[in-house]
């Protein structure tokens, strides 16, 4: 798992976030000369196409704040669910 901390805040690169208008952001896998991870939005094509990606801090200015973006729930965490017990 990779992470960025920013503005004391822990960002796994590994999940795709979405900012504050909806728009879904993933990292590219590359990081700038500063070293921050630079972020493309993929419905852009911009993951793709070096010169469209943003720098996770300038994202974050931007577009922040940001949310890892909500998974729909696998039939394994349903099974969990229901098969744990309730303790109270």
């Amino acid at each position: 798992m990779s992470t960025y901390l920013h503005d004391g805040i822990v960002f796994d690169l590994g999940v795709t976030h979405t900012d504050v208008t909806g728009v879904e952001w993933q990292w590219s896998g590359g990081y700038n000369a500063a070293g921050e991870p630079l972020m493309g939005a993929p419905e852009r094509g911009s993951v793709l196409l070096r010169d469209a990606l943003v720098s996770l801090p300038d994202l974050y200015r931007w577009h922040g704040p940001l949310i890892p973006t909500p998974r729909r729930a696998t039939a394994a965490l349903y099974r969990h669910v229901l098969t744990t017990a309730v303790t109270a």
